[in-house]
């Protein structure tokens, strides 16, 4: 067996796939480049990246979860005794949310489905407020859509699709008519960006299912390159996700939106 490692192939949607992406881009325009010896040497030791060593992602993790960790957890107690009417448990439950998305951004080796970690307890703060149901959406979009390549086989191409849709067009329904409040009207939930984002994720799923399958598999040509447009696009996506928590859970845009 040979030892594992922080990336593969397949990479899950997090910071190291922006990482190994910038490399590999890196590395390919230093080929392609013409120039000195002794700058060629010198690129070397710099291109491609170095791979992360696990005390350094440890170190990275645990300043991550340090805002929701630790100094959220303080806050809790402190805004609960001089504001009574504050939710302390629904912003706990944020900091949760929080810690579980950086736990997988910058994680050691994490894989593709602990994602769900971080939706699943989202799932309790996407009722209470449009920022929180907008953070639910985006990290449902990009955070499933990154797991649909575990189901590979042809004949699962259809379900995984179907599943992915009617899951997201059914929370985004749901989302609309809660904080519509029954008025009819639309928009309040998805922007414009979020729209960009499907449409984004729609010409990746294409391209990967489609065009790569017809031109490129049967030459065996950039075998798996629907699987890095998959991890990069979540990852960016992911990342927005990741901040947008710290910046509601921090400045406590979502705290005075609390029923």
């Amino acid at each position: 067996m040979r030892p594992v490692q922080l990336v593969h192939d397949y990479w899950a949607a997090n910071i190291w796939a922006l990482y190994l992406f910038i490399s590999r881009v890196a590395t390919f325009i230093c080929r392609k480049i013409p120039v000195p010896a002794s700058i060629r040497d010198l690129m070397e030791y710099i291109v491609p990246f170095p791979e992360p060593q696990p005390s350094v992602v440890a170190i990275l993790l645990l300043i991550g979860i340090w805002p929701g960790g630790v100094d959220m957890a303080g806050k809790v107690g402190r805004w609960s005794l001089v504001k009574p009417l504050c939710n302390a448990g629904k912003f706990f439950v944020h900091a949760v949310v929080f810690c579980s998305l950086s736990g997988f951004m910058v994680g050691y080796h994490v894989h593709e489905k602990a994602i769900m970690t971080a939706i699943i307890p989202l799932t309790l703060l996407a009722t209470n407020s449009r920022h929180t149901a907008r953070l639910y959406i985006r990290t449902c979009v990009f955070g499933l859509f990154g797991i649909l390549p575990l189901l590979f086989r042809t004949e699962e191409l259809l379900f995984k699709v179907v599943l992915y849709i009617t899951w997201m067009c059914g929370a985004i329904y749901g989302l609309e008519r809660i904080h519509n409040g029954g008025r009819g009207d639309h928009g309040t939930v998805l922007t414009t960006v979020d729209h960009l984002a499907f449409f984004t994720l729609a010409c990746v799923l294409v391209f990967m299912e489609i065009i790569h399958t017809i031109v490129f598999l049967p030459s065996g040509r950039l075998e798996f390159l629907p699987l890095m447009m998959t991890s990069v696009a979540c990852s960016i996506g992911l990342v927005w996700c990741w901040t947008d928590s710290c910046s509601q859970m921090i400045f406590g845009s979502v705290k005075v939106a609390w029923r």
